[in-house]
């Protein structure tokens, strides 16, 4: 299979994150950074993902639920959506729990919502791969190994990174 990449508008586009581990931290960071607006479902909160939280708040659109996502969802069906927020959809869902069950339940919320969805490790159940970001001012790169090779896109993502602080620093405006 053959994947486009696509560099979206991401500002104030709502995402849902579920679970707040490593991979979901990492997520989370880029999202925030591209100014999305990003709920984080989660049983536990890590200490890197409390740091993170910390960091951002305040000054990006991030709201927490410290509960699982069974338990978020069945807040929703009953109709007591997130304070301030519309319809309840979601542009992006990223499952991230390591909780087969609640990241097939929110893969599917999502889908049935219109949602694009991202389930970490399971690429034959994600509509797309997050993709590693190098990004220096206005330049962004996404990388990806095809979903099977995890630290060769780090690696990849790391050199690139690497590559566009050397090239472009002192020439952004």
């Amino acid at each position: 299979m053959s994947y486009f990449p696509l560099f979206f508008n991401m500002e104030g586009r709502r995402v849902l994150v579920t679970g707040a581990g490593k991979v979901a931290v990492r997520r989370i960071r880029v999202l925030l950074e591209a100014e999305a607006s990003v709920t984080v479902v989660a049983r536990e909160l890590s200490e890197e993902a409390k740091a993170l939280i910390m960091m951002f708040h305040g000054a990006h659109d991030i709201t927490l639920h410290v509960m699982d996502y069974r338990e978020f969802r069945e807040r929703s069906v009953r109709g007591r959506k997130e304070p301030g927020k519309d319809d309840g959809a979601y542009f992006l869902v990223l499952a991230a729990t390591g909780d087969e069950e609640a990241d097939r339940l929110a893969a599917e919320d999502g889908r049935k919502a219109g949602a694009f969805v991202n389930v970490a490790g399971k690429k034959e159940e994600s509509d797309f791969y997050f993709p590693g970001i190098a990004r220096q001012g206005d330049v962004v790169a996404g990388i990806t190994a095809g979903g099977r090779d995890h630290r060769m896109a780090k690696y990849i993502t790391q050199a690139v990174q690497k590559c566009l602080k050397e090239e472009l620093t002192g020439r952004e405006n």
